[in-house]
């Protein structure tokens, strides 16, 4: 059976909509009927909290107990299961390191497991051995940038460092698409960093995200846009972008077609 496709959602800088992201494309992708895995791995688990659920040591779990993947995921939408993260991520990540782990880590402890996925999606974060093995396993990158000068800031170092681990692994470039996040058009910093990131990365630039206090307030109920504001044009925003990677999917070989990496 071929392995899903893998989304890494990250970035080099926290606060950039990293969680937000892949929580919305996650629940966009199952409710178009692909079989979703939403994988935390930051230590603050939110994407619990954001799915109205509580963080949990579930890498933990997986990582250092070497327990069942199936006993440790859950599902919080049809088609959506989560594998959920807690402080105790960082204990996970000091033992992996010091069990000499490589960066094809999530390769064999989570990918070789998840069986029966159309997408995992990873949510990682801003830096560390964790971050490493999600780049490391990706089909697809993506990079959240809020549209201000630490965001396109922190865009920059990512790019540095998805170079520099694809050089030391002696990995193939892979698909990186941005997702210019908090856009507001009304504002000149909005327009002109938008600008910088279209002549950069030209049609790897996805449909900005914007502001809007609906999106906050679903966050703090613990559901999705596409449930609280089901009108509300950010959740046509992340529609469409899922609508995008499914193309993209589809016009891939199946990953598990594919020659096996490293």
């Amino acid at each position: 059976m071929p392995r899903p496709v893998v989304l890494t959602i990250s970035t080099n800088k926290g606060g950039a909509g990293k969680t937000t992201t892949a929580v919305h494309l996650a629940a966009g992708l199952a409710l178009s009927g692909a079989r979703v895995l939403l994988v935390d791995l930051d230590k603050q688990g939110h994407c619990a909290t954001f799915l109205g659920r509580d963080p949990a040591p579930r890498l933990y779990d997986l990582l250092v107990k070497e327990r069942s993947l199936d006993e440790l995921i859950v599902e919080v939408r049809p088609n959506l299961h989560l594998l959920a993260s807690n402080s105790e991520t960082l204990v996970a990540q000091d033992f992996a390191r010091l069990r000499n782990a490589q960066a094809d880590l999530l390769q064999h402890a989570l990918l070789a497991k998840a069986v029966g996925y159309d997408f995992v999606l990873f949510d990682t974060p801003p830096q560390g051995l964790l971050q490493e093995c999600a780049i490391y396993s990706a089909d697809i990158l993506l990079m959240p940038t809020p549209v201000d000068y630490p965001g396109m800031d922190g865009a920059a170092q990512f790019v540095q460092v998805v170079q520099k681990l694809q050089e030391r692994e002696g990995l193939a470039p892979v698909p990186l698409y941005v997702i210019p996040m908090f856009v507001d058009l009304r504002t000149t910093e909005s327009k002109y960093n938008l600008k910088l990131l279209q002549e950069r990365f030209g049609d790897h630039v996805l449909t900005p995200v914007p502001v809007r206090t609906r999106m906050r307030e679903a966050i703090a109920e613990g559901t999705t846009i596409f449930e609280y504001a089901p009108g509300e044009d950010i959740g046509a925003v992340y529609a469409g972008i899922c609508a995008t990677l499914r193309g993209l999917a589809a016009g891939r070989a199946r990953p598990g077609e594919e020659a096996a990496r490293g």
